[in-house]
Formats: structure tokens, C-alpha cells, sequence
């Protein structure tokens, strides 16, 4: 009998699973700074609740921003940050199975793909932070809403991409 390969992925919790409806994340509520960082983690997670309860993104990302008192800066930066994830998913999702080709983008946990959506726009925008600095925020926000493998991941197609 021959070993057949599957592309099944086994499904790893993540702690964005508890973001429903604007709960706080996960049980330990991490702490998550203001700036730019916490921008970051405001778009990731607008897009996680978008992709999981349909709730539009630019909405979460904006109660997101005012709940964690982000100054008016960092939250249009968030907001900016959504707005560009929303308007090129296809084209973010086709540049992460580019480099990810081993799991398909929409079997993808979510965790992963809004933060390889998030960095990768980011990398796009005219006013983006040095790529270095983007992928280490990438794998950090990883870490902190992911599962342990995530910042693994994460690292490994964003060094790829920069490549």
C-alpha cells in the first residue's frame, strides 16, 4: 500500500478564536501597545472578525482604534492599513500562495493569512516602515494572537518574499 500525500492541514487553535462579536481576545486579554504596533494588531484583528462573523472590517478596525484609545495618527493608519487588505485581497491572497505553496490561502488559519495580508499591504504602501521592521512586527503579532507555530510560519514566507 502506497502513502498517499495530503494537503489536509489539521486545525490548530489560535487566540483569535474567542474575537467574536467585539469580545476582548482570548482569556489573558494581552496587552497590545499604542503606535504603530497597535495598529497592526487593530487591522489583524478587524480582519479576522471580518473574516469570521462578516462584520465589515473598516468598522471593527475603527472600534478597535477607539477602544484601545489609538491617537488619531495611529488609527488612521489602521484604517488605511484595512482599506488596502479589503481592496487587494485577491491580490494579497495570490502573493501569499506564491510564496506559501504548500497551503492553500483559503485553508489557510485565519490568523495567519490576515497577518500576511496586513504585512504584505504594508510593504505595498508608499509610506511603509522598513521591510525588516514590517516582517518582525509580522511575527510578533504572530505570536501574540497565533498559535505557536504561526511565528514560524509567518517568518518563513515573509523571508521568502523579501528575498
Amino acid at each position: 500500500m502506497s502513502a498517499v500525500k495530503s494537503n489536509f492541514i489539521p486545525y490548530e487553535p489560535d487566540r483569535l478564536d474567542s474575537l467574536v462579536d467585539g469580545e476582548t481576545v482570548g482569556e489573558s486579554n494581552p496587552k497590545i501597545s499604542r503606535g504603530r504596533f497597535g495598529s497592526r494588531a487593530a487591522a489583524v484583528q478587524a480582519l479576522y472578525e471580518s473574516d469570521s462573523s462578516g462584520h465589515p472590517a473598516l468598522t471593527a478596525v475603527s472600534r478597535l482604534a477607539l477602544e484601545r484609545n489609538l491617537s488619531e495618527e495611529d488609527t488612521n493608519f489602521a484604517i488605511e492599513l484595512v482599506g488596502e487588505c479589503e481592496n487587494q485581497r485577491a491580490e494579497l491572497d495570490q502573493k501569499i500562495q506564491q510564496f506559501a505553496v504548500q497551503f492553500p490561502t483559503e485553508q489557510m488559519p485565519m490568523v495567519e493569512r490576515n497577518v500576511l495580508r496586513v504585512a504584505i499591504a504594508e510593504l505595498n504602501m508608499k509610506d511603509s516602515a522598513p521591510n525588516n521592521v514590517v516582517a518582525n512586527e509580522a511575527v510578533e503579532l504572530a505570536r501574540l494572537f497565533g498559535s505557536h507555530t504561526s511565528p514560524k510560519f509567518i517568518n518563513g514566507v515573509l523571508g521568502a518574499l523579501l528575498r
